[in-house]
């Protein structure tokens, strides 16, 4: 129950922190002009503050029924071999039907609709198609670490260079990118299953997914590093079905199409094999705990995967004992970004408070809107910021939750492949670099 709150937090958390934000201003010099220039109010800013930052490992999350999937594999030279496979099951796009007397089949498409990918999309891709053996429960709650039995042998394979920004042109006709597997060839049994589908079972959907239960659709592992790709897959478009071309002894030109929709039960599945492919410099942070190495470098990545915990000190030390001092701003600045052109860094961020139990919480500042807060990727500036004026506050004035820290994730976890490699706390000795994981103040001496 308690990872499911926390999941379910962390989703409403990120459907308000995904508004795209068009300012680029540095908020380093927000503030200043609304301070009132008298001498009884004076004001101090301070970016000296070393503050304490280390990645973790993620908790699963949560996968069933997004609004996208996510297939395919890549072996990125840091963060090492991620491999995303699809669980899902088909549906009836109506009841009744008859495949007549004597059903042959012509040709069976699966075609997978798409939306984008991550990493190398000219890399060469082997996809795997399985059949189920058991079934999902739509309405229950699946993680990225779950799985469902399935066939041993593939109901087909197909090697690929995916082209996921490409049209797709058959018989003179363009339709948008989507991927084609063909199983009659592969998979005489599984076909002939389907059309020996009860009477029953084709009069009622609930029927139907007792008898075929799903297909599992993943991807070979990488093979080589810097070379592979996750694919965006759109499962609830037009373009996502199981057709199959077949004749009978009445007409020998007939089709039918399962599909996926918002009924369908599904969800992801992620592996990143423990990260025993990784940079063992990133492996002795997140693995091996070694927290000191966030002076140099901090990680991120989606599906699961790497976190960062972050510890703002008391800051008792920063003003004379006793002084009262108000906040004026307070920005956290992520900078010092590794984006290289295939794993591009993601869009927004994430952060939030969490305790040392994993339940979290909203900051204050999250409230008054995405604008405001931050967290949206400044591709002129490479860096991302977050304002949380109130939270400093609270260290300050010494009511803030000592159980709790500060916790950044990569947005969208279930649906985007994305990792972020940036600066530590402070990576450039002893020079304070403005590069490093820094947090900037302004604020006023209070009378």
């Amino acid at each position: 129950m308690k990872e499911l709150i926390r999941n379910l937090f962390i989703i409403a958390l990120l459907a308000t922190a995904f508004i795209v934000d068009s300012c680029t201003k540095e908020p380093d010099q927000i503030g200043t002009s609304i301070i009132p220039p008298t001498d009884k109010l004076q004001y101090g800013r301070d970016t000296t503050i070393v503050i304490e930052a280390y990645s973790v490992l993620e908790d699963s999350v949560r996968t069933d029924e997004t609004s996208q999937n996510i297939i395919g594999s890549y072996w990125d030279p840091i963060f090492g071999i991620t491999t995303a496979g699809i669980y899902t099951q088909l549906s009836l796009p109506f009841v009744g039907h008859s495949f007549g007397t004597n059903p042959t089949i012509d040709s069976a498409i699966l075609k997978l609709a798409l939306k984008g990918a991550y990493g190398d999309s000219t890399s060469y891709l082997t996809i795997n198609v399985y059949e189920l053996l058991d079934t999902i429960s739509y309405g229950g709650t699946y993680y990225s670490t779950n799985s469902i039995a399935h066939s041993a042998v593939p109901l087909a394979s197909k090697s690929l260079i995916a082209r996921p920004y490409d049209s797709v042109y058959i018989d003179s006709v363009k339709y948008a990118p989507h991927l084609r597997i063909r199983l009659d060839q592969s998979a005489p049994n599984f076909i002939q299953k389907l059309f020996s589908t009860p009477t029953e079972a084709l009069g009622e959907n609930a029927e139907f997914i007792q008898y075929m239960k799903g297909l599992y659709i993943t991807a070979e592992d990488a093979n080589m590093p810097g070379k592979g790709s996750l694919l965006y897959v759109n499962l609830e478009s037009t373009l996502t079905e199981l057709i199959l071309y077949y004749k009978n002894d009445e007409s020998d030109s007939l089709s039918f199409s399962l599909v996926v929709n918002a009924a369908t039960a599904r969800f992801n599945h992620f592996d990143h094999y423990g990260y025993a492919h990784a940079d063992p410099v990133f492996k002795q942070q997140v693995i091996y705990h070694d927290k000191s190495l966030g002076k140099d470098k901090l990680y991120l990545q989606t599906m699961g995967g790497v976190k960062t915990v972050i510890t703002i000190p008391s800051l008792k030390g920063l003003v004379p004992e006793g002084t009262k001092v108000a906040i004026t701003e307070a920005s956290l600045i992520i900078s010092n970004i590794d984006a290289s052109s295939i794993y591009t860094a993601p869009d927004n961020l994430v952060l939030f408070e969490e305790d040392t139990t994993g339940k979290v919480y909203f900051l204050a500042e999250q409230s008054i809107g995405s604008e405001y807060f931050g967290g949206i990727y400044n591709p002129t500036q490479q860096n991302y910021y977050f304002r949380i004026p109130r939270y400093i506050q609270n260290i300050f004035d010494g009511t803030a939750d000592t159980t709790r820290h500060l916790t950044l994730i990569a947005s969208s976890p279930s649906v985007r492949g994305n990792r972020l490699i940036f600066g530590g706390t402070n990576p450039i000795l002893p020079s304070l670099s403005p590069k490093r994981l820094r947090l900037h103040l302004i604020y006023t001496f209070l009378p």
